[in-house]
């Protein structure tokens, strides 16, 4: 018996150390993350909205401009004009719906701490910028 463990023992000495399992840490270095989803789809929102507000600008445009004269706006309108202008608000209130969630998961993908917050931040940006336009072009519509 003192054979079979001397034995072991010595063929356990012939095998190289196993490292022992590292400490689990959260920290990941710049190079290895990825960039955020959250942001991703941010910037491809922001994306969408700017080309659907340039879209619905220039459909609103072309069908209020039969209406137009130089003393002012006629609102005569048939009712075929009538409802595709009305599914033309509904569709610019959906996109803005659209535009700020996009703002809203630009925000939350710019405190996530395991990926990149670079698509993030511009994402928030982009948004941002886009919904401050239409705001400030609504308010211009209003005052003026």
């Amino acid at each position: 018996m003192y054979m079979d463990q001397q034995s072991t023992s010595s063929s356990s000495e012939d095998q190289p150390a196993v490292p022992k399992s590292k400490p689990a840490t959260t920290f990941i270095p710049p190079e290895d993350r990825k960039h955020s989803r959250l942001g991703i789809a941010s910037f491809i929102l922001s994306l969408v909205t700017l080309i659907g507000y340039i879209l619905l600008g220039a459909m609103g445009t072309t069908m209020i401009e039969p209406y137009m004269t130089e003393d002012g706006p006629i609102f005569n309108p048939d009712q075929q004009t009538l409802e595709a202008m009305t599914t033309l608000a509904a569709v610019f209130f959906l996109v803005m719906i659209i535009n700020v969630t996009g703002l809203i998961l630009g925000i939350a993908g710019c405190f996530s701490k395991l990926r990149k917050r670079a698509m993030s931040v511009i994402a928030t940006i982009a948004n941002g910028i886009v919904l401050v336009m239409i705001g400030a072009m609504f308010l211009f519509v209003l005052t003026g």
